[in-house]
């Protein structure tokens, strides 16, 4: 080398290298120049300086470019592929709050646009149901209960079971009466491979118009790699399916997810532990409530606490939805509830746990179909409704009543007996209440 070089010289020696290996660029007081952050062959981070005398001075803190760094024991340590991020350099105080985005809520206060969330919960909790719930309201410009939704065009992965969310959605349009054949929403059919897709998904959202919501339904349908427990694995996972945030429209992104194994409706986090967790913005969470769901956070939630969201999960059927013999096939759709309705539909569970409890009480030998023809309950197609005597009884079953199958027969336990008698303690207050604003009543009229 020259003993001297100028300082274009210098600053053209490091651009070139910046542009090979990566970093940033500074200039000295002194007219040299820094290159900051680069990266080579091993992922060792370089410090390099290149001086008035052209000699160019490398720091290694790895520990050299010539033994890479060994490969972790386990996989929850970052692969060697997770190379350092370049020196973003320093900013004023005034630069950095200029850069503040106000949010752009899909679900309001709840899931943000260009976001993805993983909502978890347990098999039979609801959560195709709920997605299906949130598709319809997208497209639709529908409220989530007391939530303002995004209008906007969705495309759904319907991968773990496309038949079953074929007929939930047939199901769907004869009970909220829109039509799907004329809605914006698009179904991609089947698994595939969602990072050597992209590029095929964002061709077909361009030719859409752009997209502002995607759903994944499920996050294992699409898992790509051999083992769900690797949090490698599964981080690289969660971070393939971020990459449908940056679809054109910045879409917000929901994937259905399955608990840890044994988990609980305290412990719903998505397989992969916090190597997952790390790579998404939020984990929705949907337990199983009295004739419903109720959706809320667990472990991670970019943005505000909010609210739990309470959907009724009803079984419904369509003329269109019938098997081969032409019979009618069931299915489940969920339907969003307000502040409100959630607490009427509790009152109304409470109130159902009672009734089935006195009809126990009173004959523990009633079938369901008889308790529910002697409560009067009936279904919208004015057939006995066996399935609302159903929830209250299983519901009872866990502490005050037991049922001897093989006998056929209820019967309370200890709890039950006194939780009756309560009942009808309460019942009578009420009664004398009702009597005496009568008798109130009438005595003003006169």
């Amino acid at each position: 080398m020259t003993a001297s070089q100028p300082e274009d010289t210098r600053r053209e020696r490091a651009e070139a290298y910046q542009q090979e290996w990566g970093g940033t660029t500074f200039e000295q007081s002194d007219g040299d120049w820094l290159v900051v952050g680069s990266t080579i062959g091993t992922g060792a981070v370089q410090s390099v300086r290149f001086t008035h005398t052209g000699i160019r001075k490398v720091d290694i803190p790895l520990g050299g470019r010539s033994r890479p760094k060994p490969a972790p024991a386990n996989d929850n340590k970052k692969s060697a592929k997770h190379e350092a991020a370049p020196f973003p350099g320093v900013v004023s105080s005034g630069e950095f709050v200029a850069d503040f985005t106000p949010p752009d809520y899909h679900i309001d206060g709840v899931a943000q646009a260009a976001f993805i969330y993983s909502l978890t919960g347990m098999t039979g909790a609801g959560k195709t149901a709920v997605l299906l719930c949130l598709t319809y309201c997208t497209a639709l410009g529908k409220r989530l209960g007391d939530r303002e939704v995004r209008k906007g065009r969705v495309i759904y992965s319907a991968g773990e079971n496309p038949v079953d969310v074929r007929m939930r959605w047939l199901a769907m349009a004869h009970e909220l009466q829109f039509d799907p054949t004329d809605i914006d929403v698009h179904f991609i059919a089947g698994t595939y491979s969602i990072p050597d897709s992209i590029s095929k998904i964002e061709e077909a959202a361009e030719a859409l118009g752009g997209v502002d919501l995607v759903i994944v339904d499920t996050s294992a349908a699409y898992f790509q790699g051999s083992d769900e427990n690797s949090n490698v694995e599964m981080g690289n996972h969660a971070r393939d399916m971020r990459k449908l945030t940056e679809l054109p429209g910045k879409p917000c992104v929901f994937v259905a997810a399955h608990p840890v194994k044994n988990a609980s409706a305290e412990n719903l986090l998505p397989k992969g532990g916090g190597s997952f967790l790390n790579e998404i913005d939020g984990n929705l969470t949907l337990a199983k409530v009295d004739g419903g769901a109720r959706m809320h956070w667990q472990g991670k939630h970019r943005g505000p606490d909010f609210e739990p969201v309470h959907f009724e999960v009803r079984t419904v059927t369509a003329p269109a939805l019938v098997d081969s013999k032409g019979k009618p096939i069931p299915t489940v759709m969920a339907h969003a509830l307000t502040s409100r309705g959630a607490r009427q539909a509790a009152d109304t569970a409470r109130k159902d746990e009672d009734e089935v409890l006195l009809q126990i009480e009173r004959d523990g030998k009633q079938s369901l179909t008889d308790m529910a023809g002697a409560l009067g309950w009936q279904d919208k197609e004015g057939v006995t409704d066996k399935r609302r005597v159903s929830y209250a009884a299983e519901k009872l079953k866990k502490k005050l009543v037991t049922y001897d199958e093989p006998r056929k027969k209820w019967t309370l336990t200890a709890a039950g007996q006194v939780a009756a008698t309560e009942v009808r303690q309460r019942r009578h207050v009420s009664s004398n209440i009702a009597a005496m604003v009568a008798r109130s009543g009438a005595r003003d009229d006169d």
